[in-house]
Order: structure tokens, then sequence, then C-alpha cells
């Protein structure tokens, strides 16, 4: 947000807010100027003036708290938004009045205050509206596209590669779609706020944690079925076989060991593992290291650490092989998982 402040400050055409919560206010009169604005807090993306141009403005409060920017953003005229796609992040937008005309690739839909509408991160994205002569602000959700496929992965035990395909239509009429609504709404007005709670560093992270974790249970998406299933328990030896492999994960280990550490055969083990989980238990322990590793190269600082010592740290000693896996788990290189998240 510092960055977006310091480039957009110097523009006189523009009234700006920044809040000591770490919200802040735009507006303009530009469209050249409001697409700029969008544009670096959201997606590139082109703004088309369809009402009465003289009458333009653009009003946006906006907030990122973790991996997640919520903003109230609304136009005075007519216009329409596209963009390509969406790559890094996924969008919900929410009419707080009024309708929008809006899609993601080819679906279609009209968002209300009832209808959220999702977009995917693997397809263009189009938005119409704002033609009512009272204000219409909608309600406009970025996450991190990798943030949101972790917390998928996490609550399903599973690796998430490719894009999470959402229906672009969200019913807020249904039970959890009024609650994940209600959070929202309520996280909207703290924007108001010069002590927003939200975005104090201790709640940020949980908070925006429920946010994800409400929108996976609310929408439609290839994987809701999954998280409404109930979840099999895994067999204790299973459970205590990779407790061990976790705690351990750095060591030398063999299959031998773990079946000695839990009390089975080997060949009870290897069969414990493929009847609960399909796998065998050293593809589990290439795994959980793959997952160390990557949780390391994430918070890792590129300037101090490379991805040679952090693959070795993980009993990963052919380089090669190992970013070969890696990217097969996890849909990046190790090396653009060290460069291009930013050491906190």
């Amino acid at each position: 947000m510092t960055e977006i402040h310091s480039e957009m400050y110097e523009k006189k055409a523009q009234v700006i807010e920044c809040r000591e919560s770490g919200t802040m206010t735009f507006r303009s009169d530009d469209v050249d100027e409001a697409r700029d604005i969008g544009s670096k807090l959201y997606y590139p993306h082109e703004v088309r003036v369809l009402g009465d141009e003289h009458k333009f403005q653009m009003r946006m409060t906006a907030a990122t708290f973790g991996p997640v920017t919520l903003g109230r953003l609304d136009y005075s005229t007519e216009v329409e938004i596209y963009t390509n796609e969406l790559k890094d992040a996924y969008q919900v937008n929410i009419p707080m009045r009024g309708e929008l005309a809006t899609g993601s690739g080819r679906a279609r839909t009209v968002a209300t205050p009832h209808h959220a509408a999702v977009y995917r991160c693997d397809q263009r994205t189009v938005l119409r509206g704002w033609a009512s002569p009272y204000p219409t602000p909608v309600l406009a959700l970025k996450i991190d596209r990798r943030a949101l496929e972790d917390q998928l992965a996490a609550r399903l035990g599973i690796t998430v590669v490719n894009p999470i395909i959402f229906d672009v239509d969200l019913d807020l009429d249904t039970v959890v779609g009024r609650q994940w609504l209600s959070l929202v709404e309520g996280l909207s007005h703290q924007l108001d706020s010069p002590e927003a709670l939200a975005l104090h560093p201790i709640v940020a992270a949980p908070m925006a944690e429920c946010l994800m974790s409400g929108l996976l249970v609310a929408a439609e998406h290839d994987y809701r079925g999954r998280l409404y299933a109930p979840k099999p328990a895994l067999p204790g030896l299973v459970r205590l076989a990779i407790d061990y492999m976790e705690a351990h994960a750095q060591e030398p280990m063999t299959v031998a060991q773990v079946a000695r550490h839990v009390g089975v055969s080997v060949r009870a083990l290897q069969l414990g593992f493929q009847t609960s989980l399909g796998t065998t238990p050293m593809r589990q322990l290439k795994l959980i290291r793959l997952q160390h590793a990557r949780k390391e190269l994430l918070n890792a600082d590129p300037y101090a650490v490379g991805v040679t010592e952090i693959a070795r740290r993980w009993g990963f000693l052919h380089v090669g092989r190992f970013a070969g896996e890696y990217k097969a788990a996890f849909g990046s290189s190790p090396s653009e998982d060290l460069r291009t998240v930013p050491f906190r």
C-alpha cells in the first residue's frame, strides 16, 4: 500500500486519505487515473465509460490484510471494465445495491446483493454497471491464488496444482452464503474506522483464513463436494507412522525404521498406506519433505539462502530431480517460489 500511496500522492486531480489502520481512500475524476489506481490494487484492466463522461468519478476505499484485499468501489456513471486472465488471484464482487452484469470466461451472471460474482484466476473478466442514479458501491474481494489453493489443500489433505474451477454465481441467500456475507460486510464497515481491528497484525492472518475457508464452503467449485464429504479416519498405525515421519523428516529414514517405530512389519505398514492413502510410506515421506521445503522456500530471504541449500536440508541431493518433483507437486518451480514471494 505504501508504494501506491507514494506514486499517487503527487497527482492533484485525486483526493487521497491514508488512515493509520492501513485503509486508503481514492477519488478521481480522470478515467486513466482511475484505471491506474484499480490496476495497482487489483489487476491490470481497461475502463470504458458508457454513461455521461462529464459526470465520471471513481471512488474507492480499500485495505489489504494478508493475502486478501477488500475494497468498496463506486463509479458515478455507467462503466464497463474488463481484464485478461487474473492469473495470481481469485476475485469476488458483491453489489451493495443494484445490479452488476458480469462474467468470468464464457460464464455470465447478474450480481446483486443476493448473488455475488466469483471470478476464476484462469479466465478473463468483464463487468458492467453503475447505471443507477443512486450510488451503487460494490464490495470487491481479491484473494491471492496461492493462499486460497493452499487453504483448500490443507482442508482436504491433498496437493492442489490446477486452478479451482468456481461457478461464477454465488448464492448469498443460503445459510452459509448469508453467514459468509455477514463476515465480508462486517469487515467492510471497518474500512471506515481509524482503528480497524481486522487490520491489526495479530488479527489479520486468522481473519483472512476465515474469509478464504468461508468462500470455499459457500461457493460452488470442483472441490466443494469433497469438503462436505466425511473424511475417513486414518488407521492408527498409519497416523503414528506419518507423525513419526513429520517429526524426523530431516533425518535419514527407512521403511523398516518406521515399521519398527509403530510396531508392525514392513509389509503391514506398506499395506496400511496403500489401503488408506493409495501410496507407499516412502512416497509419503517424500511429499512431507517437499512440503517442508516449500514452506521454507516461501518464507526464505533469496539473498541469504539458495534452492540447493534448502533442498539438501530436506534430503534432496539431486537438485534437478528435486525441481522436477517440486513442480509436479505444487505447479511452480523452487526458484520461482523463492524469488516471487517477498521476504517477511
